[in-house]
């Protein structure tokens, strides 16, 4: 999946805690021309134009390594639940045997005699 991002607004404000001035950018989270999120991210005052751009490149590719992430992550809590379903109706069960399972008996002698025997 790419995922683009479309810069709606960037302001100059003033940050109390940090006590100085910032840029704040809002920029949209697209996936085929489509908004799937909003962000805002800040800078210092004196960053430029190339350096968010290349800052906000690296968000998109960052976001869809957490979806790709998540959608692993989602696969093996899925096969996990599964997994856990199997040991809960295996523990405390009680098997026995029936045919399929037990091999036919083979004769244990031989009718030859051997050479030892005359």
């Amino acid at each position: 999946m790419l995922y683009t991002a479309k810069i709606k607004e960037v302001n100059k404000e003033f940050s109390l805690p940090d006590n100085c001035s910032l840029l704040s950018v809002c920029f949209d989270i697209l996936l085929d021309g489509d908004v799937v999120a909003e962000r805002r991210l800040g800078f210092p005052i004196d960053t430029s134009e190339e350096q968010i751009t290349d800052e906000v490149k690296k968000y998109c590719v960052m976001y869809a390594q957490d979806h790709e992430l998540a959608a692993d992550a989602a696969e093996r809590s899925e096969a996990e639940a599964g997994a856990s379903e199997v040991i809960k109706n295996l523990v405390g069960k009680e098997l026995s045997p029936d045919k399929e399972t037990v091999p036919a008996k083979k004769g244990r002698g031989s009718s030859k005699k051997s050479d030892d025997e005359d």
